[in-house]
């Protein structure tokens, strides 16, 4: 972090409480679960809040959500995702990971964000004019959790008016926080691909349909489409992570896969690929004699209200300083499903830099990732100031 001098009360507030949100993070680092499966961390999260003197609510598969303020005026959200990543950890950290899943996005600190933020917001809640709503969210690693929350009436009972939400950046060093307006992070789109054939014995190929060579042509095909077909301004990435099938080199397998994922920034660009993928898959399947399933998942672009950034700016300034404060030019090529939320009130969501090694640091989903939580009380202290002013000023 720079050398400006911070005096921010509410800063302060959250470094009285670090030693007890770190205990939070390190348990969750230590027990981590993936996708809608989270009862241990549900319910951890959930008796931490009611110790604070809230009513958490389930909110879908697996959410939680908790309400603090008077209920007169506007409503903000604050968001914090709760799921891990089906990988082992590689660290040699004291509260590494207990089983073979790992938190290497760092969601076990935006729940210890959250679980801050939750805390102080109580301490101070005569003080809020309006609402704050926090929502402890499930599987946003499979792009589902925060749809899931939404169509359970998330944004309802009380009508949310703005949202805000962190996340960590290994990138950025403690104490910088960054964000962008407009298209802040892809959106995505997953081709599962099941082609069936007609299996056989090597030395009658005649006899058979190969679905291995089916899925060849189509892995060939996709990989020419986006370098072909969008033009070189444009960005937009079609990658092939998984393919294959068959047991054995004299055995032609009866059926074959192919996993893809699209991400991309503009709806045209998006909606261009997403149907010449089926289009080809369709062509070239049924042109070598095959038959296919093919399952799809999307996840819409984040967006960042340009207004609702101009007005938290200022308050995010008040804890870190206006240097710390970086608006970024490029958007995350990765994709993050608080978009769906993006997509129906105005939404900011911010890089927090936990970055805990220096040059030596790892990105987000590798299992050597370290974050730093010293973090964790700048996290809390920004997303709690810019509750109460932007509910006071709004």
């Amino acid at each position: 972090m720079s050398s400006t001098v911070i005096n921010n009360q509410t800063l302060s507030k959250a470094e009285d409480i670090k030693d007890e949100l770190i205990k939070h993070r390190r348990h969750l680092h230590q027990n981590p679960e993936i996708g809608f499966d989270l009862p241990n961390t549900v319910a951890y999260v959930e008796e931490a809040l009611k110790n604070m003197g809230l009513e958490p609510k389930r909110v879908g598969k697996a959410g939680l959500v908790v309400t603090i303020g008077n209920g007169n005026g506007r409503t903000l959200l604050l968001r914090g995702d709760m799921d891990a990543l089906p990988m082992a950890e590689n660290t040699d950290l004291p509260f590494k990971s207990a089983n073979d899943y790992m938190h290497a996005c760092g969601h076990d600190i935006h729940t210890t964000f959250m679980l801050g933020a939750a805390k102080l917001l109580k301490e101070k809640e005569q003080d809020i004019n309006g609402t704050v709503k926090i929502m402890f969210q499930p599987a946003e690693e499979i792009g589902a959790g925060a749809k899931d929350m939404v169509a359970n009436g998330l944004l309802e009972n009380p009508k949310v008016d703005a949202a805000l939400a962190l996340h960590v950046d290994p990138s950025l060093e403690v104490g910088k926080f960054g964000y962008k307006t407009g298209i802040a992070a892809s959106s995505l789109d997953g081709f599962f691909l099941k082609v069936q054939g007609k299996g056989g014995h090597s030395s009658e190929p005649q006899k058979a349909i190969d679905p291995l060579m089916i899925i060849n042509a189509v892995y060939n095909q996709l990989n020419t489409l986006v370098g072909k077909e969008i033009g070189p301004s444009e960005r937009a990435v079609l990658v092939i992570g998984k393919m294959g099938g068959g047991t054995a080199a004299n055995i032609i397998p009866d059926n074959a896969h192919l996993d893809a994922i699209l991400r991309s920034f503009k709806p045209e660009v998006r909606d261009h690929i997403f149907k010449r993928v089926q289009e080809i898959i369709d062509a070239t399947v049924k042109m070598m004699r095959g038959t296919y399933e093919l399952e799809t998942i999307s996840t819409p672009a984040l967006f960042n209200n340009e207004e609702l950034c101009k007005q938290m700016a200022p308050y995010v300034i008040e804890v870190i300083g206006e240097e710390n404060l970086e608006v970024n030019e490029e958007p995350l090529a990765g994709t993050e499903d608080f978009s769906y939320i993006s997509n129906l009130v105005p939404t900011m969501f911010m890089w927090a830099g936990a970055n805990g090694l220096g040059d030596k640091n790892y990105p987000l989903h590798n299992p050597n990732l370290i974050l730093d939580e010293g973090v964790i009380p700048l996290g809390v202290a920004v997303v709690v100031n810019s509750a109460i002013n932007w509910l006071k000023n709004h």
